[in-house]
């Protein structure tokens, strides 16, 4: 990484076999916006809701099928809180600019969270590129660690040292959710949406990523939390993001705004104890608007 000289950089495991056109789709979608930090094609073996299924039964049948699949395709871009850079594709000066992989994840695992984190923090999107697929063996060389050495756990604990987040546990989207979204969609080009206690924010971004995939070309993202180690996270993702610790805070930032969809993640039964849910939903939801928990 230190002697990388091009424009771009790829970073690819050990145990990756490289398909038709990956590298052109990776060019395109990191050339569409200036503020993508890096991103990551899909494989048919990875976490973090990147895997693509395709149909094969030999390596040679697998590139054929690739070769097919790998058409460049921006409604297949999803930004996200976090990726698992089977190939981290980047520009070599804003790998150098966030300093790099962190050294204190010795093992491999988290060190992708870690470099996801202080990609976003910089001001920079991360994007899965759907639209591109490659194979992966996977696990080949942190599968010993994690069967001797309980590397995955040490890891983990270093990510929470470190920023005083589970990376598992409060930074991924819950999909239940977004599938309980589909049932109450109404396409339309605007949405505004509020999103109350979502930690880090994985959650309201997949929302974000469907209703743009479906018809809204403007959505306005509101976030409030509870909790002041999320604002810097979600601040990465919203267009507004406050805190609050009573319902009178809420209000006060609030003053009546109207919104389509109010998203509540965590905690909502001991919210509703102290508060009122009908003069939430009575106070901030659009008569035609939909609230979630």
């Amino acid at each position: 990484m230190n002697e990388a000289r091009g424009k771009y950089i790829a970073l690819i495991s050990n145990d990756m076999i490289l398909t038709a056109n990956w590298l052109d789709n990776l060019v395109t979608c990191i050339e569409s916006d200036p503020q993508i930090g890096f991103v990551s094609p899909g494989a048919n073996y990875v976490s973090n809701y990147q895997q693509i299924n395709l149909p094969f039964n030999s390596l040679e049948e697998m590139q054929q099928q690739a070769r097919a699949y790998n058409v460049s395709n921006s409604t297949k871009w999803e930004e996200r809180i976090r990726l698992m850079p089977v190939i981290l594709f980047s520009l070599t000066e804003r790998l150098r600019e966030i300093g790099g992989y962190d050294s204190r994840f010795s093992f491999g695992e988290f060190g992708d969270d870690d470099i996801s984190y202080r990609y976003r923090r910089a001001g920079y999107k991360l994007i899965y590129a759907g639209d591109t697929f490659i194979f992966h063996h996977g696990s080949v060389t942190t599968g010993i660690d994690q069967r001797q050495n309980n590397s995955l756990q040490i890891s983990r604990q270093i990510f929470h040292s470190k920023y005083g987040i589970d990376s598992w546990a409060e930074g991924l989207p819950n999909m239940q959710l977004v599938e309980s979204l589909k049932s109450r969609w109404t396409p339309k080009p605007t949405v505004s949406f509020l999103a109350i206690n979502c930690c880090v924010g994985a959650t309201p971004l997949a929302f974000k990523t469907y209703f743009k995939q479906n018809g809204a070309s403007n959505v306005q993202l509101t976030s409030l939390t509870n909790q002041e180690k999320y604002m810097t996270d979600l601040r990465t993702i919203s267009d507004r993001t406050l805190y609050y610790q009573t319902m009178a805070d809420i209000h006060q930032q609030l003053r009546g705004e109207r919104f389509d969809y109010i998203l509540f993640e965590y905690g909502y039964p001991d919210f509703i104890q102290s508060y009122n849910q009908e003069e939430l939903i009575h106070a901030y939801l659009s008569p035609s608007g939909h609230f979630i928990t």
